[in-house]
């Protein structure tokens, strides 16, 4: 398994297999909860569909490579516009 960061939104690469995953940290629950409702509706607007996990003030995104081996541009757009989404701003 090789990572590596991806610049300044702070996104961990995973190259087998191909994923980028990263971990929001929030004050309090209803930041969490406001970010998770704003990814749901990127998830709708770009067609990806990270896997989520996540607690009271935190929440793990995980985005695959469509195809398993490689990650695409749509895996990694998703990734700048979810740490752009202005309740990651309130950590």
């Amino acid at each position: 398994m090789t990572t590596k960061a991806i610049g300044p939104i702070d996104w961990t690469e995973v190259e087998r297999p191909a994923l980028l995953t990263r971990r929001f940290e929030f004050p309090a629950y209803q930041h969490a909860q406001t970010f998770l409702n704003q990814l749901g509706g990127l998830s709708k607007q770009t067609g990806v569909y990270p896997d989520l996990s996540f607690g009271r003030t935190h929440v793990s995104v995980t985005v695959y490579g469509s195809n398993g081996t490689t990650l695409d541009d749509a895996a990694r757009e998703f990734a700048v516009r979810a740490a752009a989404l202005p309740a990651v701003t309130v950590a």
